[in-house]
């Protein structure tokens, strides 16, 4: 996905939790000018973010640092860990700690993706369907949203599932993220396509309430 330079600037911010452009110079003994253009385009992309430092006089420097996005650009063990949990529960027959830990973690989804649609806004409902896909970003979800008005339907499609080792010990998770959408959205919502069945995405057509409205909170 990356090579040669971006890939040398992200392994660098990994390994120093933050990085400056002056930093950047030092390590790859590339100008600034082309560090600086590939740092905007991992920016654009949402892999990198900064903040501005002022550590005494002069110029405050620009420090960047990985987003979530970008931080899931590198290995982690944490599927292998939760599908190991899950056997674990599996062969001492607590099927029913599993069912109420996924319950949890999906409603507490649910919230989170109810108040950022509210934040965004009361009745536009583009922009909270602009927040719910920001957090299905954030999440791994890879997500594409089409908003049809002629037909009143929303398609969602998920790209990526980011529970696929979970989902080979258990389906709890498809059931949720079906329910989510019933839940968050309308009733009505089928899903299309699945992942876990062969298909190569995770879609859902959501039939759009009366008025182009979308639930808020109960």
């Amino acid at each position: 996905m990356f090579y040669d330079t971006k890939k040398e600037l992200l392994d660098l911010i990994k390994r120093q939790g933050s990085l400056s452009l002056d930093q950047a110079v030092r390590h790859t003994k590339l100008g600034k000018t082309a560090l600086r253009g590939h740092i905007l385009q991992l920016e654009r992309d949402g892999y990198v973010t900064h903040e501005t430092v002022r550590s005494g006089p002069g110029r405050p420097s620009m420090r960047y640092q990985l987003t979530k996005k970008g931080d899931r650009l590198f290995p982690s063990y944490e599927s292998a860990l939760i599908k190991g949990l899950i056997e674990f529960l599996k062969s001492r027959d607590d099927e029913e700690t599993l069912k109420l830990f996924f319950e949890g973690f999906w409603n507490e989804r649910f919230v989170k993706a109810k108040r950022r649609m509210n934040e965004a806004s009361d009745n536009d409902p583009e922009l909270r369907l602009k927040a719910l896909a920001q957090m299905l970003e954030e999440e791994g979800f890879m997500p594409e949203l089409k908003l049809d008005k002629k037909d009143k339907q929303l398609t969602v499609k998920e790209c990526n599932c980011p529970f696929g080792e979970v989902i080979k010990e258990t389906r709890l998770p498809c059931k949720l993220e079906a329910m989510f959408y019933r839940k968050l959205l309308n009733e009505q919502t089928r899903r299309t396509a699945h992942i876990a069945e062969g298909d190569s995405s995770c879609t859902y057509d959501i039939p759009m309430n009366e008025g182009w409205t979308i639930k808020g909170p109960s």
